[in-house]
């Protein structure tokens, strides 16, 4: 039997619709209840595509057994992180504090007035890796909130305290930026890169766009070859790694290796888009191979396969298909010979395949299986290149025929803005190749236009499906679009990189469409201007927050600080202030100067943050770099300079920036 579940529009809730756990979506429905029968909560937060968040749900929330002790001695909340990411930022925190790491499935235990006592991540059925078996963890939450209610209390308090107490914490003393500070910066990240194989040392790795963004521009700024060179080499290794689908295009989540070999296979909107405009923004400079087939092939995937009817962008692709973690993308020689068995593949083709990608005996991954990988590549123009482009179309097409992940189709607002972004980036990458090959030339030509005019459609589906007039007279974005109907009060982020996608996408758009710049411009804008309405709060404030004042009332109103697999919305609402006011699009205009005052005082205020902490604020940083150097408009709209600079034409501040220029 479906539980509450069933009538939620979210596809990672209609995943547990048929789990015998007693699940409540958040709402007053479930809260009601809790305080009535002065019962604790069991807050359960993940999202489609999560691997570890399916495993938990086959082990713990498919077993009747576990299921029938939650429902006696909790009310049950399931929540999507993505639709919700307020509260999966709020109680993500408790489990950084008690286990001092963070991810999903997100399990945290709450009294009925929404105060955490205990929480953690993935809990197994039993007591194994050093972690104890859920049963046990449920009845000792269950035990202390009933028989030992002091300390509970005493627990929510301390924990409420430090959730509060973070962004203060954060915060010391503003320093106003410099470039002596862009320096020590770098000089701190580069510490802390994997110079063998890219990245930042350590495993899982992750690909940490905004990190190596901010070396990219840091590195042309200040001649610093040293900060090129790790976003170089980081781009290198994942381009030839496992972590991107060398046959079907797009990134994997993260590399559970030092290597990027081997991935966790999900494949998320986010990822794709921050890493497109990454190796967009570089290969405008760097001009490699290597990165014009990681874009190109990256387009080609998120058009293929991601697009809504609409226009607009799902939000992710599983890494499971049929119960078992990367089946779809995985290859042996058994597969290559029986390709060639039927008549489908070449010996050649099959030898040159294996030859390119890795594909042994042994493989790299389990049962023998391989994760593609470039491992060898023929000269371009010679037999063998062509009998690889033979061989990756007609392996392509068996993929295909395999039963492929699940897409979780819910259209989010801020992650539609990222992707709009990298493909306004790539359509201006993709137009400057040089391609001898006049086949290939008229694709990439004609890819480069299919990008842009889906930015444009995407662009085009929010504004007019996600967007509305508030009572005041301020443009409000929605969160959500599910099954065709908007949903979710917006956060920051919605606002924020919606801002930035109208500016990436009036940047890349021709003179000759000067009416749809314009109208970029002007919601850009706007959706500033909701920004300073709703989220600025105090003034003295350093971040924005993160929902606006008009938001559901919670526990505690949380800010955008730091990066997270996203950029924090603060910087990029910065970002975009100086740029629209230089374009001659301020967002008040009778105020210039105090809004001036309000980038350079939230700057001054989180920049030595971003010196204590440089690999959470990647983002903080290239706004700080914006601020100093100025932005560079590339496209009709005036002055053009090179394309591997931050953003669009500014004049720079007193300070002499000279090493900027």
């Amino acid at each position: 039997m479906s539980n509450r579940l069933a009538q939620e529009t979210s596809p990672y809730l209609l995943q547990h619709q048929e789990n015998p756990v007693d699940w409540y979506p958040w709402g007053e429905e479930a809260l009601h209840r809790a305080k009535v029968e002065d019962k604790p909560i069991l807050l359960s937060v993940g999202y489609s595509a999560c691997h570890w968040c399916h495993v938990m749900a086959h082990e713990c929330f498919e077993n009747a057994e576990i299921a029938a002790l939650m429902n006696e001695k909790f009310i049950n909340i399931k929540v999507d992180r993505e639709e919700r990411p307020d509260l999966d930022q709020i109680y993500q925190n408790v489990a950084q504090a008690i286990t001092q790491s963070g991810g999903w499935p997100l399990t945290v235990f709450l009294t009925p007035d929404l105060r955490p006592y205990f929480g953690g991540t993935y809990f197994p059925p039993e007591d194994k890796w050093g972690r104890p078996g859920f049963p046990r963890v449920l009845d000792a939450m269950a035990a202390a909130y009933s028989s030992d209610r002091a300390n509970v209390k005493e627990n929510a308090g301390r924990l409420l305290d430090y959730i509060r107490n973070m962004d203060r914490r954060a915060i010391t003393q503003g320093r106003a930026p410099s470039v002596d500070g862009v320096k020590d910066a770098v000089e701190t990240l580069l510490a802390v890169v994997d110079l063998e194989n890219g990245g930042l040392k350590g495993a899982p790795k992750f690909p940490n766009p905004m990190t190596f963004s901010f070396l990219w521009r840091a590195g042309s700024a200040l001649k610093h070859d040293g900060a090129k060179k790790a976003t170089l080499l980081m781009l290198d290794q994942m381009s030839k790694g496992g972590i991107f689908d060398q046959l079907g295009g797009g990134f994997h989540r993260y590399s559970v290796d030092e290597t990027w070999s081997v991935p966790h296979f999900e494949k998320m909107l986010y990822d794709n888009a921050l890493l497109l405009k990454l190796y967009s923004e570089v290969y405008c400079s760097e001009r490699k191979a290597l990165y014009l087939r990681s874009i190109r092939d990256t387009v080609e995937y998120l058009l293929r396969e991601m697009r809504s009817p609409d226009g607009a962008f799902y939000s992710a692709q599983d890494a499971d298909t049929e119960g078992e973690e990367g089946k779809a993308f995985v290859w042996d020689l058994k597969d290559l010979e029986h390709a060639v068995a039927q008549g489908e593949l070449s010996e050649a083709e099959s030898k040159i395949f294996a030859q390119a990608y890795g594909v042994s005996e042994t493989g790299n991954f389990e049962h023998s299986k391989t994760v593609l990988f470039l491992a060898y590549e023929p000269e371009p123009g010679s037999v063998e290149s062509d009998l690889l482009r033979l061989a990756r179309s007609k392996l392509f097409d068996i993929r295909s025929r395999r039963t492929m992940p699940g897409i979780d189709s819910k259209v989010l607002c801020s992650w539609n803005g990222l992707v709009i972004s990298g493909l306004s980036w790539a359509s201006r990458a993709l137009s400057f190749h040089s391609q001898p090959d006049a086949e290939v030339s008229v694709e990439l030509e004609w890819l480069s236009d299919a990008a842009l005019e889906s930015a444009w459609q995407a662009f085009d589906c929010v504004r007019k499906r996600m967007e509305r007039t508030g009572s005041d007279g301020f443009k409000r974005l929605t969160s959500t679009l599910q099954e065709g109907e908007p949903k979710g009060n917006g956060f920051l982020d919605d606002y924020a990189f919606m801002a930035m996608a109208a500016l990436d996408l009036a940047r890349a758009l021709p003179s000759a469409r000067q009416a749809d710049i314009d109208l970029a411009l002007t919601c850009a804008r706007s959706w500033i201007q909701t920004v300073l309405k709703h989220f600025a709060g105090n003034p003295e404030r350093s971040a924005y927050y993160f929902t606006s004042d008009d938001h559901e009332e919670l526990i505690h109103r949380p800010s955008s600080f730091f990066d997270g697999p996203i950029p924090n919305g603060t910087a990029v609402v910065l970002e975009c202030m100086m740029i629209l006011e230089e374009l001659g699009y301020s967002v008040d205009p009778v105020r210039t100067s105090a809004l001036d005052a309000e980038v350079a005082g939230r700057l001054g205020e989180l920049f030595p943050v971003a010196l204590r902490a440089p690999q959470g604020m990647g983002e903080l940083l290239c706004a700080v770099l914006l601020y100093l150097q100025g932005p560079v408009v590339l496209s009709g709209m005036g002055v053009e300079k090179a394309c591997n600079q931050a953003n669009f034409f500014r004049k720079p501040h007193s300070e002499d920036v000279s090493g900027f220029m």
